[in-house]
């Protein structure tokens, strides 16, 4: 893992240890490498109505760069996914990609009803036992709200980001004060 990864997860589990501050939640981490974080609130898991072993969740992952090459440019994929907790299945429902300003990029909702597996050591394996099980095997992270978490996390890339090179610069001409400019004046006439 790189070293910036480290010192993220670091943080992250120094403020679980500490505590959360008063009025403060406290988020599980189901997924982080040096380019994205995925959090999820487990207060937030919904039964869905009219199926006991289903249940509905938000993930929100926090991506050093929403594009492939070319210039950074972080923000965050919000997705809605259903979760078979008896089958151990998963399938998303709907995501949103924002900008880090909070820009809505793009919104897709999935026609296809199809469930997926969820493979040992995956995110959604990892996002399954949390729903399903009330388990977490990561750290969490506190914040204010999951608004404050993302603009973080987004920040602490930004740091990371070079500094663009150091342009040549031609020193200013001196100035000279007006009133002395005009005694010299005076003396060479």
């Amino acid at each position: 893992m790189v070293p910036r990864a480290w010192l993220i997860l670091a943080l992250a589990a120094a403020g679980v240890c500490a505590g959360a501050p008063a009025g403060a939640a406290v988020y599980a981490m189901v997924r982080a490498d040096p380019d994205a974080i995925t959090v999820m609130d487990p207060s937030a898991v919904e039964a869905v109505p009219g199926a006991a072993e289903l249940r509905r969740a938000y993930s929100v992952t926090v991506q050093k760069n929403l594009v492939s090459g070319g210039p950074q440019h972080p923000g965050y994929v919000r997705t809605l996914n259903e979760y078979d907790c008896a089958g151990r299945r998963v399938r998303w429902k709907s995501f949103s990609v924002y900008s880090r300003f909070g820009d809505l990029v793009i919104h897709k909702d999935n026609p296809d009803e199809a469930w997926a597996p969820t493979p040992p050591g995956s995110e959604a394996e990892a996002s399954t036992r949390l729903v399903c099980d009330h388990a977490n095997k990561w750290a969490g992270m506190a914040a204010t709200s999951l608004s404050q978490l993302v603009i973080t996390l987004m920040q602490a890339w930004d740091d990371a980001a070079p500094l663009p090179p150091l342009q040549p610069v031609r020193p200013a001409p001196l100035k000279t004060p007006p009133g002395k400019a005009a005694r010299k004046a005076a003396r060479t006439s």
